[in-house]
């Protein structure tokens, strides 16, 4: 609760929370579903799985051949060709918001008409480098883990939507030996298990799956965002640490006339 007098606090203009994207579905789970969102949302998630794990090795190679560069003063060129590495495989991640989002903006020290001495000295001290390193290698496990959960999950739902186009393709053990066309969903050939060998099992699996796939959007959808909140955190210029304060100074107030003297 604020306190009387004080206008309440706002988030600057420029937080990641606050900007915009393209994963807006519908009011319901089935209108998100037949929406756009959960579609952008998988496809910027999978393209994360498959070019996360590249960028991994290039960036992780980076920093310990600028790690292991930096003991001896004749690589001072590849030392700086590691910074750089790391910002072009940033600049692909970068570049992969435009599925879900605007493009996410970049900001680096400016090291032209310097020597090469004083060239990697910027390169290596600037802060946005250290946020890529962060977000390519230090974060990879956690958000790979998060997109193929997400994604898997998705991928099983449609799969089963569209069971009555292939459930008679498959053929499945029964527990006497035999074998017979139809999923079969259980541990074992001989335990319990879930048979659809006909086209009402099969149209009422894909019903079920239609409907739980509908409800999985919405997570689906959520963890899109947040992999898109934490590669906006990371990879796009910081905010402004005394933004609030000149805000405060600048709106009508005490604080404002004391400024103006």
């Amino acid at each position: 609760m604020s306190r009387p007098g004080r206008p309440p606090h706002r988030p600057a203009p420029d937080d990641p929370r606050l900007l915009g994207d393209r994963l807006d579905g519908g009011a319901g789970p089935l209108s998100t579903l037949f929406s756009a969102a959960p579609w952008r949302a998988a496809g910027y998630l999978a393209g994360y799985l498959v070019a996360a794990p590249g960028l991994f090795a290039v960036s992780l190679l980076a920093v310990l051949a600028g790690a292991v560069l930096s003991l001896f003063s004749f690589t001072v060129l590849l030392v700086s060709g590691s910074a750089w590495v790391l910002r072009c495989c940033a600049q692909v991640e970068r570049g992969r918001a435009v599925l879900v989002a605007d493009p996410i903006p970049y900001r680096y020290r400016d090291s032209a008409g310097l020597d090469l001495t004083a060239r990697l000295r910027t390169r290596l001290g600037d802060a946005a480098v250290g946020r890529d390193c962060a977000y390519l290698v230090l974060l990879f496990p956690p958000l790979l883990l998060l997109d193929a959960a997400a994604l898997l999950v998705w991928l099983v739902l449609l799969a089963g939507v569209s069971l009555p186009l292939w459930f008679r393709a498959v053929d499945s053990t029964h527990a006497d030996g035999t074998v017979a066309p139809g999923v079969r969903i259980g541990p074992s050939a001989d335990g319990p298990a879930l048979w659809l060998d006909t086209w009402p099992a099969a149209l009422g699996a894909a019903v079920l799956c239609l409907l739980l796939a509908a409800l999985w959007s919405r997570p689906l959808v959520a963890a899109a965002r947040l992999h898109l909140l934490v590669a906006r955190t990371l990879l796009r210029p910081p905010t402004d640490p005394l933004a609030a304060a000149r805000r405060v100074l600048a709106e009508p107030g005490p604080l404002a006339r004391l400024r103006h003297g």
